[in-house]
């Protein structure tokens, strides 16, 4: 077998891994990732070539990280990803049939690679940055603070910085944000971005390796001048990994040096996760992000439309993906882009019909996914304008313990949690406790209608 033909079906068995991975999105993988080619892999780097007329720029946006997760798994062992443009036309995709004869889609400018003065950055992505980052009262407050720290990196204000929610809401867009950032402001500054299978992954293979590879592990990592480690809480499921990345955290902190993590809940919450580190990654600064309203997604959706150029997305359609799709950031930027292709191959505005067929997959799964006991926290927390850390903290005062005892009542009534589980989502309780909050609450909607409105209107919402 040569060469190309290895490197083929390398290719072919990393996209049929992020389709197991994504549970069989073939529309955007066979569109957008498939057309794409594997040249080389020099063992560090994937080179992957893309035809001209190709969205590179969303393509990064949306899938690299996908991409390079895949490609962990098939290889066993991490790899940064490379983009770059070939001669060939572009191969043919799910496309609308309008495509032949229509003039080909409005990409964004070509991305710049992203480097200090001397110093290649990993991981990187320069479509990731503030300006285009759209808050809202969901993520206002965690895109403030990763401001702070990417504007005062000799003071860092908060240290490390933690930013937990749930999944699709840009926690990874404000971890390159920052990245991105501090190389604007810090010439030659060492910023260090990836996922904690990747460290965890680079650890093994450097085990692996000898001591020698250990050695130049770890001073890969804490040589870092700024250490960003997107969803922290895959680390949980090795204790070596644990313990080495502990001795990193340490050792980047002791010098002086900023880390930034992301998990997918708070910290306390990490299953499996050593107390020692739990601890230390509370001891800076934790904020959250949670799903957006429906004013701060029409305003991505706008966002989207203005970055692609598109004229053709109308109201009423930006209006319908607002209300439809509410769970993931990520599931409403797929839904307008997968829109805006298709307008920009036909050359017209979909009809409504035509957006509600071509997106009909995203707003079931944006409304078919399985509630959470974060999921629940986080919405008992808006509704009662309570930071998570009060609802899962010991404080018993009336402000907080009735929207506790809901919270654990709808835990216990909308997830399949048991009351152990329930209990230590919410620092750490007793089973007897999420029972006699369950019970309490049960014997208050009886007697209260005004509450059990309440409660009826949170479940809906949830379910």
């Amino acid at each position: 077998m040569d060469r190309e033909e290895q490197l083929s079906r390398l290719w072919d068995d990393i996209v049929g891994e992020m389709k197991r991975l994504d549970g069989g999105d073939s529309f955007g993988i066979d569109t957008y990732i498939a057309p794409l080619s594997l040249t080389n892999d020099d063992g560090k780097t994937l080179t992957l070539a893309y035809p001209a007329d190709t969205l590179i720029d969303w393509v990064e946006l949306n899938y690299e990280d996908r991409i390079v997760f895949a490609a962990t798994k098939v290889l066993k062992g991490a790899r940064a990803i490379t983009f770059q443009e070939q001669d060939a036309p572009a191969a043919q995709g799910s496309v609308p049939p309008a495509a032949e004869k229509a003039p080909a889609p409005k990409a964004a400018p070509k991305r710049k690679a992203t480097r200090g003065k001397g110093t290649p950055v990993s991981g990187l992505n320069a479509a990731f940055t503030f300006d285009n980052f759209v808050t809202g009262a969901s993520n206002d407050f965690a895109c403030a603070a990763a401001k702070a720290c990417a504007a005062c990196l000799e003071k860092m204000p908060y240290n490390p910085l933690f930013i937990y929610g749930g999944p699709g809401l840009g926690k990874t867009h404000l971890l390159h944000a920052i990245g991105n950032a501090i190389l604007a402001s810090h010439e030659g500054a060492k910023v260090l971005y990836l996922t904690s299978e990747v460290f965890a992954n680079d650890y093994i293979d450097a085990i692996g390796n000898g001591s020698r590879a250990i050695t130049e592990f770890r001073r890969k990592y804490r040589k870092a001048d700024v250490l960003l480690i997107d969803d922290v809480q895959f680390l949980s499921r090795g204790t070596k990994t644990q313990e080495e990345f502990f001795h990193t955290f340490n050792a980047l902190l002791g010098s002086g040096k900023q880390v930034v993590l992301t998990a997918d809940c708070p910290a306390s919450q990490i299953t499996n996760l050593e107390p020692r580190l739990s601890s230390r990654f509370q001891q800076g600064m934790t904020v959250s992000v949670h799903q957006p309203d429906l004013e701060t997604r029409t305003a991505i959706l706008r966002n989207v439309c203005k970055q692609w150029k598109s004229e053709y997305i109308t109201d009423d359609i930006i209006n319908y993906l607002a209300r439809s799709v509410t769970r993931s950031v990520r599931q409403l930027v797929g839904a307008c882009v997968r829109l805006v292709t298709f307008a920009s191959f036909a050359g017209r505005c979909p009809t409504m019909a035509e957006a509600k067929q071509y997106i009909a997959d995203i707003v079931r799964e944006s409304k078919g996914g399985t509630v959470t006991v974060a999921d629940i926290q986080q919405r008992i927390a808006g509704e009662f304008d309570l930071r998570l850390a009060e609802l899962t903290g010991p404080r018993r005062n009336a402000a907080v313990v009735q929207p506790r005892q809901l919270a654990m009542y709808l835990s216990r009534k909308l997830t399949e949690s048991s009351l152990q589980e329930i209990g230590a989502a919410f620092g750490g309780r007793s089973h007897a406790t999420v029972l006699n909050a369950a019970r309490k609450v049960e014997a208050d909607i009886a007697k209260n209608p005004e509450l059990a409105a309440v409660v009826k209107k949170l479940a809906a919402e949830l379910a």
